[in-house]
């Protein structure tokens, strides 16, 4: 999946979610059944401006600790926990975001089940990760307190032709007691991955459906929600060192007594100049997510974005989600050596209709201006490096500034927003 830092181009292909039973690595001095390690990541950060979602504090330091506990008895069974600790020191506002703050906490913590005898099995139940394809529609969101869901995930198939069933609800953050899955939200699916077709095609269809409990609709009834979410992600490469990947779904349903009627789409070119040391690589990307264009005709045209990791697509100060929203972006990427990688990334924003919402990151509505003359957003540019010192150790540091277009001038929001920071991990 995606790094921390966000460095990764956003449109690699991202393996599916870590199996302990295939990445168990045994550490040195330590029983060949028993995992001990964790991660310690700290953050700066130094954001100016007025963000959309908050009245942006001064400098804060981010902190976040990871203790990874793991048995393996058998070779077809294993036993994982992990806790997590996420603290904020400096934070002007009396109560810190649960971004950053949330006392130490059971972040996973499942059963695997493995079985080779006739078709390659593998079961995963419990509080764990997702993270499926491009991390677009299910993922852990890492880059903050990171997402964990209360689940099963059964595994049919291994290597180029595999599927995931899924069922489960995402985990709520909850610094005053104990996590727990979120109430009244429920989602189920399948999803595929078929590896190395003809012309090198990589093909990952999938079918989702996502319940939720106590919705209203555009005249205000009470009900729930079924929304389907049928939809596929290509990618390859081609002749020439270009990439490709393209993701499209569709989404139907009710909500309330509203009909669904939404889609999503997303298209990512890249070019990598191959004979240079450096290995640059240039891309282009265009997403769109649908809007409700009309809040009174009983249909609702708003694109759900389900579980996504956004840090890194929707431009990397983390102010959009893929709902509602046009997206251009360009953006240039290179290895410096072994151990160093930069990336930078020009993005566009424009409401999908200006009827609808403008949506923050985690899919709730920031701002709502039907009588906008323009839904141009704004555009925003980022830039962000890494050092992997050794194994264990990495640095970083990035960049992003939002300039205000005309649809959040006339919301009174013609800020400029900054956000600056560097940040470390340390594996043990």
């Amino acid at each position: 999946m995606p790094g921390d830092d966000g460095t990764p181009p956003p449109d690699s292909p991202a393996p599916q979610a870590v199996r302990i039973l295939e990445d168990w690595t045994p550490a040195e001095n330590l029983p060949s059944w028993l995992l001990l390690g964790g991660q310690i990541r700290g953050r700066v950060e130094d954001p100016s401006g007025t963000s959309l979602t908050n009245n942006s504090p001064d400098t804060y330091y981010a902190s976040r600790i990871r203790v990874d506990f793991g048995i393996k008895p058998f070779s077809w069974l294993g036993f994982f926990a992990e806790g997590q600790d996420a603290r904020v020191a400096g934070y002007n506002s009396p109560v810190a975001p649960t971004t950053l703050y949330n006392p130490m906490d059971l972040r996973q913590g499942y059963i695997d089940i493995r079985s080779r005898r006739w078709v390659p099995l593998e079961l995963r139940a419990g509080r764990q990760e997702l993270a499926f394809g491009g991390e677009r529609v299910i993922g852990p969101a890492d880059w903050g307190m990171s997402r964990t869901f209360d689940a099963l995930d059964l595994t049919v198939g291994s290597g180029n032709a595999k599927v995931d069933l899924l069922a489960g609800s995402s985990v709520l953050i909850d610094s005053t007691r104990f996590d727990r899955h979120k109430p009244g939200e429920h989602f189920y699916g399948a999803y595929g991955s078929l590896k190395k077709l003809p012309a090198g095609i990589n093909l990952e269809p999938y079918l989702l459906f996502k319940q939720t409990l106590n919705v209203k609709s555009e005249t205000g009834v009470l009900g729930d929600a079924l929304v389907v979410s049928p939809g596929a992600r290509l990618y390859g490469q081609a002749p020439g060192h270009f990439d490709y990947i393209a993701e499209v779904l569709i989404q139907r349903g009710s909500y309330s007594t509203d009909r669904v009627r939404a889609y999503g789409q997303s298209y990512v070119a890249g070019w990598t100049i191959a004979d240079v040391q450096w290995r640059p690589r240039l891309s282009v990307e265009y997403s769109y997510a649908s809007g409700d264009a009309n809040n009174t005709d009983g249909v609702r045209g708003t694109f759900d974005q389900f579980y996504p990791s956004n840090h890194g697509y929707y431009g990397m100060i983390d102010q959009f989600g893929w709902k509602n929203l046009k997206n251009e972006r360009a953006g240039y990427d290179c290895q410096v050596g072994r151990k160093i990688k930069l990336r930078t990334d020009f993005n566009q924003f424009f409401l999908a209709s200006v009827q609808d919402s403008l949506y923050n990151s985690s899919g709730s509505s920031i701002e709502l201006n039907r009588k906008a003359t323009s839904s141009h957003i704004g555009w925003e540019t980022n830039t962000v490096g890494t050092y992997q010192l050794s194994k264990v150790w990495k640095f970083g540091a990035g960049y992003g500034h939002l300039f205000a277009g005309q649809y959040l001038k006339e919301a009174k929001a013609g800020f400029g927003y900054s956000y600056p920071y560097v940040f470390f991990t340390r594996n043990f």
